[in-house]
């Protein structure tokens, strides 16, 4: 008989209230392979908590000899179904449990009640994970039934917690963004998932542009065509081994939330039937997320990082720029600046969806390096240097290649990660001698490291290119 669980050591709680009390317990009879095509996301790992994504598929893989459609959005068919596409994954009803250990066989192992998926939330549910070990691995079974009660062959995987705050542990982690699917540049999935999980990462963040809903086809003009940009996007072998052993936090943008430099009031063409709530309700559903898409993680003594929402709050892009026209909203900056001054970590970094610091182009009118939005940029920009300019560092997504910039005026340090591959890179307006430190128009991703010795902390930042080569370093050093 299984030990029964104590609170004060492990406590599982389901994001979603469910009818696990009223669930039949599936068979002991299991089918021989996965129903799990779209793998398995951990994510908003904290030092006691993380947040675990499952989805029931119909079958064990992605389509793979369907209808491709990878070129400039069409409209959709009327009888070519969604099934029909290469890389879909159709999901379908059955039951989740998600059941952890320390130990890597999984021997005493804690399960979830079972949860029943159905159509409402594309066959997902995401289980909140609580009372965990700080600095622990932690091996998982990402557990599935079919409707019946028959069990498929689960996935498994790993992840580790983050230390105390209080805790020097040395931290890895990468970055991407602007995943566009048009542009993958191997079968299996992005060189970049297979590049970063080779580092061996504690985590990575996806910072924005996960899917192209507007300008990869088929254009998602309903919520069904979305979620199928999804379903592709995650079945590929790469990216689902490498979320299977790398817990991750992801961002949205534009172009994953409806269409291009998107708010909440833009006016949308009489085909797009998806609306700005519906994206914002597709995003949460498809990645792990807690109660607010703003959100800071410390990882121990050395590192605190700061997510923040550039869509939700954001005014519209033509309105007169002047204190009342923001990004972020009054609360998400209230929240922003109070955690930032309020951290005792070596470093802080901000990871934004769009740049903070540029230059961008003058044709780009939806984020803080552009004079659309002068005002709250450059009050944050002051912000930043008047309170926490010694330890602050700004990363980005949103833009198709690598840079490190530092602002001529306040010193703000900013690296963009790049495209996520080498093909999606464009768009720069130039080198700028007065703000760029290294400027590169090719794919890749970004690499930061910190750690402590000698009474000192160090932060290392590594631009990686496509296959993990680095091709810039930047490095700070402060006594602690």
């Amino acid at each position: 008989m299984r030990p029964r669980m104590k609170r004060r050591d492990f406590l599982l709680q389901t994001a979603v209230a469910g009818l696990a009390g009223t669930l039949r317990t599936p068979t002991v009879a299991a089918a021989p392979d996965s129903r799990q095509a779209t793998g398995v996301k951990v994510g908003e790992v904290s030092d006691s908590a993380a947040t675990a994504w499952m989805r029931i598929t119909a079958t064990g893989a992605r389509r793979s000899g369907g209808v491709v459609r990878r070129g400039r959005p069409q409209p959709f068919p009327a009888d070519l179904k969604i099934g029909d596409l290469e890389g879909s994954c159709p999901g379908a009803p059955g039951r989740v449990r998600f059941g952890l250990s320390t130990s890597e066989n999984l021997s005493g192992a804690r399960n979830t009640p079972w949860q029943e998926v159905n159509t409402a939330n594309d066959f997902t549910h995401q289980f909140r994970l609580t009372d965990l070990r700080p600095d622990t691995i932690y091996y998982y079974s990402a557990e599935t039934a079919d409707a019946s009660g028959r069990l498929h062959a689960p996935l498994r995987g790993k992840f580790r917690t983050a230390p105390r705050p209080q805790d020097p542990t040395p931290i890895s982690f990468n970055m991407t963004t602007c995943q566009k699917y048009s542009e993958l540049d191997h079968p299996e999935g992005f060189n970049i998932y297979e590049s970063m999980r080779r580092l061996d990462p504690r985590f990575f963040i996806s910072a924005g542009d996960i899917v192209y809903y507007d300008s990869d086809d088929p254009r998602a003009t309903t919520a069904e065509l979305a979620r199928y940009h999804w379903q592709r996007m995650f079945s590929f072998p790469r990216h689902i081994e490498m979320l299977l052993n790398v817990p991750g936090y992801w961002e949205k943008d534009d172009h994953d939330t409806l269409t291009d430099d998107t708010w909440s009031t833009q006016p949308q063409p009489p085909e797009m039937k998806l609306t700005f709530g519906e994206g914002l309700r597709i995003f949460r559903e498809q990645v792990p997320m807690g109660e607010r898409t703003y959100r800071s993680f410390r990882w121990g003594k050395t590192l605190q990082i700061w997510l923040v929402e550039g869509r939700d709050f954001r005014s519209p892009n033509n309105m007169p720029d002047g204190p009342q026209k923001t990004i972020w909203g009054a609360e998400q900056k209230q929240w922003l600046q109070r955690t930032l001054l309020a951290s005792d970590a070596d470093w802080r970094i901000l990871v934004s969806p769009t740049p903070i610091v540029g230059p961008d182009r003058t044709n780009k009118h939806d984020n803080h390096s552009n004079v659309d939005f002068t005002h709250e940029g450059r009050e944050f920009r002051e912000w930043v240097k008047a309170n926490v300019a010694d330890n602050f560092f700004n990363i980005n997504g949103d833009r198709h290649w690598q840079y490190h910039s530092v602002h001529p005026e306040t010193g703000l340090n900013e690296f963009s990660v790049g495209a996520a591959s080498d093909s999606h890179a464009s768009g720069t307006p130039g080198e700028d001698k007065r703000y760029h430190r290294f400027h590169r128009v090719q794919g890749g991703f970004l690499q930061v490291e910190t750690a402590r010795s000698g009474g000192e902390s160090h932060i290392h930042f590594r631009l990686r290119d496509v296959y993990g080569k680095v091709v810039y370093e930047f490095s700070k050093s402060r006594r602690v």
